[in-house]
């Protein structure tokens, strides 16, 4: 086989914005910023009782908290975060737009701290999806990994489809190694974001188990796993109402989406899903991509990795599934190779 020329791409880091303390906040963002600043196990409890007091009966598993609702939709975001201290001080801003940016010194934890308000606002809305919390998302999934292995995940399988509230940016939508074009078609006619591409994240687990599509929308944060990370309010909001027109919409509830691996995604391997049909243009030995990853590894040691992928997306993948105790944060660098 021909030795394929692959172009060298840097990564660049993401700039602090100056802003300045706004104490007017603490009256305005309570609620979001209360959850903020909860450890993982003082949320849990409190999304326990929260799931009460909305009249569900939630079940307190091992690395997760699971609520089975009335409209056949999954809703999941994530309870830990990268950073290592909690949040206590925060700033706020109005950028050019007018709209208003949380951050904080110590990382806000909007991955996935957004996902958790959202969904808890849209429970105060009315609505009644089933709910899936997981825990340890940012070292490899650990809480859907657990959660797919109880009697409990079997009922993800009646489900017309799932939504994970956990990707930044203002109208993203990800649908990672599921490749059903009709539940792209529904999701991004419907909202107005576009399709992109993510490494990984909980519906990465849960939606090849089940069979059924899932995707993964903006929560409008930006600058994740860093101290710079922001908030912004507005956007958080625009798709907090996107999702529950989604509720309302009775074309989704009438469909089931089936989870139709993508082809080409070396990941679906792991869950039995067959891609050798991906074929004449793609073979184990032909990939398109590479990603060399510099990293901390749990004992404080500096190490190195290369993974291939038929796209960026595929590699990420790849080298998150193959380091289950590293997490973005512990990555130091990397570099993407194209042909």
């Amino acid at each position: 086989m021909t030795k394929k020329k692959f172009k060298k791409i840097k990564q660049k880091a993401p700039i602090m914005n100056h802003i300045k303390f706004n104490e007017v906040s603490d009256v305005k963002y309570a609620d979001f910023i209360d959850i903020c600043r909860m450890t993982q196990d003082e949320l849990k409890g409190f999304l326990l009782e929260a799931l009460q007091l909305a009249k569900y009966k939630p079940l307190n598993g091992d690395g997760w908290v699971y609520a089975k609702g009335e409209i056949p939709i999954l809703l999941t975001a994530h309870m830990d975060t990268v950073h290592k201290v909690q949040m206590y001080e925060y700033m706020e801003y109005t950028d050019a737009k007018g709209n208003h940016i949380l951050t904080s010194q110590d990382g806000i934890g909007g991955d996935d701290r957004c996902g958790i308000y959202m969904i808890l606002e849209i429970i105060k809305m009315g609505f009644r999806p089933s709910i899936l919390f997981c825990e340890d998302e940012e070292i490899g999934g650990v809480g859907s990994d657990k959660f797919i292995k109880t009697e409990e995940a079997k009922q993800l399988e009646k489900l017309n489809y799932m939504i994970e509230l956990d990707r930044a940016n203002s109208d993203d939508a990800v649908f990672y190694d599921c490749d059903n074009k009709d539940f792209t078609k529904y999701i991004t006619e419907f909202t107005g974001y576009k399709k992109t591409y993510g490494s990984f994240s909980d519906i990465s687990n849960l939606a090849p188990f089940a069979g059924i599509a899932a995707v993964n929308l903006s929560c409008g944060y930006y600058n994740a796993h860093t101290t710079s990370e922001e908030v912004n309010m507005e956007e958080m909001f625009h798709t907090i109402n996107i999702v529950s027109e989604l509720l309302e919409d009775e074309a989704g509830k009438k469909v089931q989406f089936e989870y139709i691996p993508d082809a080409c995604s070396l990941s679906n391997y792991y869950y039995g899903y067959d891609s050798s049909y991906c074929g004449e243009w793609f073979a184990p030995d032909d990939y398109i991509v590479e990603l060399e990853v510099m990293y901390v590894d749990k004992n404080g040691n500096w190490e190195e990795d290369i993974v291939e992928g038929c796209s960026e997306a595929d590699a990420w993948t790849t080298f998150f599934m193959t380091h289950g105790d590293i997490c973005f944060n512990d990555v130091t660098d990397y570099y993407v190779y194209r042909n």
